[in-house]
């Protein structure tokens, strides 16, 4: 098992509302991701996310749709692009690696619990992942 898989299931283990995790480089590639969950298919728009440098007052993207569901862009800043599916089915936390950075900790978050539930959690295990990618 690599370092990086290490520090997934140790979110997963520590973060119970973190129900699938994918990680993408700086080169906008799909290092790794847990099995019951797929991105591979939506990936130009989670490098388009990444990769726009948004000016003072601009929204960006204003949703996302992975794996059919789509998700409305709620926060969108540097450290953190959060996305809420607004039927019930889950929310996103995408933590930029690094900060600001394109390459991104890429979590599916349980549809009971809220997003900044997790939020803090993810945050920390992508400065934990930067030196792996």
């Amino acid at each position: 098992m690599s370092e990086l898989e290490s520090l997934i299931d140790s979110l997963l283990d520590e973060e119970q509302n973190v129900y699938g995790v994918a990680i993408i480089n700086n080169q906008g590639n799909l290092v790794t991701q847990t099995e019951n969950w797929d991105i591979s298919n939506d990936l130009d728009q989670f490098n388009e996310l990444l990769g726009k440098k948004l000016g003072l007052g601009e929204k960006g993207m204003s949703s996302i749709e992975v794996q059919g569901i789509k998700y409305m862009i709620v926060e969108n800043t540097e450290e953190r692009k959060i996305g809420t599916n607004i039927k019930g089915k889950g929310h996103l936390i995408i933590c930029p690696i690094p900060i600001g950075g394109e390459g991104a900790l890429v979590c599916y978050i349980n549809p009971q619990s809220g997003p900044r539930d997790a939020l803090f959690t993810a945050q920390e295990y992508a400065k934990k992942m930067e030196p792996l990618l």
